[in-house]
């Protein structure tokens, strides 16, 4: 499942506080390790996130412990631990949960500069560019792509939606047309994606020991 936020326009000061109340000491400080306050929102909003769909999907009543791997993935602590991923840009914030390894990345729409999308376009990709949507929609692709390999952004990021032919990437146009969701798993799983508003978060989040 997919658990998507996009409501940031519209959660307040007061709101955010309360999601601090939420969170473990660990990743209250984590928030504020950004600078911006909205990106403050963002890691908050995103942990809550991934808090909300491990009670819905497995019955957890906190966010185990996690790591990261080598290259820098997360994964969280334990025998047959589901599969997370987060991402956020703009008024949107999402989590990927799953049974198998999972990449999540949301972009909004910006104009790119020239010289980033000969670095992360192939050549057949270049020419069938018509809008800085449909640059979007690749990038997101390839983010989550790598999210889900955690080869991170390296010189096979340009080819990466090739390299793994077991490899599947779906893309989900976000709303009003703001950018793009993508997702990439191993197989053919398609996973539905669950709209969650502010009161349905801080109303299931609220009955978690966080």
């Amino acid at each position: 499942m997919i658990y998507l936020f996009q409501e940031l326009r519209t959660f307040s000061v007061q709101s955010f506080e309360r999601s601090l109340q939420l969170l473990p000491p660990e990743r209250r400080e984590y928030a504020f390790h950004f600078k911006h306050p909205e990106d403050q929102k963002r890691s908050a909003l995103a942990w809550l996130l991934l808090a909300y769909g491990l009670r819905k999907e497995y019955g957890m009543e906190a966010v185990p412990k996690f790591r990261k791997a080598a290259s820098g993935k997360p994964f969280l602590l334990g025998a047959h631990m589901p599969f997370f991923s987060l991402s956020h840009s703009g008024d949107f914030v999402g989590c990927a949960l799953h049974d198998q390894e999972i990449g999540l990345d949301i972009q909004k729409i910006t104009e790119p500069r020239d010289s980033l999308i000969r670095r992360v376009c192939t050549q057949e990709e270049l020419a069938s560019l018509k809008s800085s949507q449909d640059f979007c929609r690749i990038w997101a692709m390839k983010e989550s792509a790598v999210k889900l390999t955690g080869e991170g952004i390296t010189g096979n990021f340009r080819d990466i939606l090739t390299l793994h032919p077991d490899m599947r990437t779906h893309a989900v146009p976000l709303e009003n047309g703001a950018g793009f969701l993508a997702y990439s798993v191993y197989g053919e799983t398609e996973l539905p994606i669950q709209i969650i508003s502010t009161a349905e978060l801080f109303l299931t989040s609220s009955r978690s020991l966080m």
